[in-house]
């Protein structure tokens, strides 16, 4: 891939910017329920500058594969903390414990953590998935306020559509025969990745702040 391709590729990815700002300005009157979330997007967009900036000439996959396994164990952290799909804090260290040993299988004994990989990347998002579909199911049948207002469901529905191409992707992308087309399929994954971000910035912006969330549940 040519340095105008990485890029453009790099342009729009920080579209994380805008959820990443939004939660960095509202930290302090976000409700800590919310706080993986901030920790993922801040994770995000250092990990997206540092590929730019240190490895722009040579393969990314080192960096990324290490922010694969850190962003998946923060969004299990995430579902534990809306305490609708994952209740028992036993249970979220099963499925990070899950996660941690399928990378180490999946990077460090089968394949090389300096390629790109596939089994835990359709493990993780396939996982993520279900719970987001879990947790979306939990919030129509349970919360009464208008879905598209509602930062839960908001972030689940960027999870589904990205996760679920992200799955698509990767498997295109070890097995299509054509160069072409695998680049063509991550240049579209990195405009879905805008979509996401955008979806993330609307769900921040939509928090209730602490205080008034607070005298929500009084």
């Amino acid at each position: 891939m040519n340095m105008s391709n990485k890029l453009l590729l790099f342009l729009l990815s920080l579209s994380i910017l805008l959820p990443t700002t939004a939660s960095i300005v509202r930290y302090r009157k976000l409700p800590e329920t919310y706080h993986p979330l901030v920790y993922m997007l801040v994770l995000g967009l250092f990990t997206e500058v540092t590929i730019f900036s240190l490895f722009s000439r040579s393969s990314s996959a080192l960096p990324t594969n290490i922010y694969y396994l850190i962003e998946s164990l923060l969004l299990l952290w995430q579902f534990k903390s809306w305490n609708d799909v994952i209740k028992r804090r036993n249970v979220m260290m099963l499925f990070m414990l899950v996660f941690a040993v399928a990378w180490m299988i999946d990077y460090l004994i089968i394949g090389n953590i300096f390629t790109y990989r596939l089994w835990f990347q359709l493990l993780s998002s396939l996982t993520l998935i279900l719970l987001a579909v879990n947790q979306m199911n939990y919030l129509i049948e349970n919360d009464r306020r208008t879905l598209t207002k509602n930062p839960i469901f908001l972030i689940c529905v960027g999870i589904i559509l990205f996760f679920c191409y992200k799955i698509m992707a990767e498997v295109f992308f070890h097995y299509a025969p054509e160069i072409t087309i695998k680049r063509n399929i991550f240049v579209i994954e990195a405009y879905l990745n805008v979509l996401y971000n955008i979806l993330l910035f609307i769900a921040v912006l939509c928090i209730t702040p602490k205080n008034v969330f607070t005298r929500q549940l009084r």
